[in-house]
């Protein structure tokens, strides 16, 4: 099956799903399938994040309400995170890619569609407002009942993306570097995680990149995240 019948699949798949779950909830199946159609491909990933499997998860489904950005820590270790958001669209349609083996990273695309151009760039205009919040450091700590203790700790930063600028409005990005380490030193996990935002249109399309591993993120992943991201807005205006 080629990508174009496989992706249409999915569309109808999750859609039917979404049928079965609320039975009077209807969906437009034309674009359901022009938006699968319109993601990226496994060919679109760069080597640099890693090796990953052939299959597309696609889903498709009309939403509202508001979009999560991040958690911004607090350096209160007793205070709760603060989420920041940013409107919602009207149909969000996403594609993942999975890696290979054991703690495989994964990419994500998020294409949110809105009624129309205007209401995209004010929600992207709340949004570089709003991103701007995704910033400073934070760290948690518990024990557990052998004794051993656990830290968590993370670091958000926020910027824009001038490479990936298709329609002359720059993107943004949020990056979270954590790190969970436990007092024996039997268990560490990194989980870094970046996003690229970017306004296309009538949509604000997120590509995210988690890397599993216990390695930091590194540059040269960033950049092929922001190459990952291109190719996602020029998949969608094709």
């Amino acid at each position: 099956m080629n990508k174009s019948l496989a992706v249409l699949a999915a569309a109808a798949t999750a859609a039917a799903s979404l049928a079965v779950a609320a039975p009077a909830l209807a969906y437009d199946r034309d674009l359901y399938g022009r938006a699968a159609a319109s993601m990226i491909e496994r060919s679109d990933i760069p080597d640099a994040l890693g090796t990953f499997k052939k299959g597309l998860a696609f889903n498709a489904f009309a939403t509202s309400g508001k979009t999560f950005v991040c958690d911004v820590p607090q350096s209160d270790p007793n205070a709760s995170d603060v989420a920041v958001y940013f409107p919602g669209p009207e149909y969000m349609f996403s594609a993942s890619y999975s890696g290979k083996g054991k703690d495989a990273p994964s990419v994500d695309v998020t294409v949110n569609q809105y009624a129309t151009a205007e209401d995209a760039i004010s929600a992207f205009d709340t949004l570089k407002k709003n991103v701007k919040k995704c910033s400073g450091t934070g760290s948690n700590t518990w024990t557990d009942d052998d004794g051993t203790t656990t830290t968590y700790s993370t670091a958000l930063t926020n910027g824009v993306v001038p490479a990936v600028t298709t329609t002359g409005v720059e993107s943004l990005f949020v990056s979270n570097n954590s790190l969970s380490e436990s007092s024996t030193g039997d268990s560490k996990f990194v989980n870094d995680q970046y996003t690229v935002y970017s306004l296309v249109d009538d949509v604000v399309i997120s590509t995210q990149y988690f890397t599993n591993t216990n390695t930091n993120m590194t540059s040269k992943q960033r950049k092929a995240v922001n190459q990952v991201a291109f190719n996602a807005e020029t998949r969608w205006l094709s």
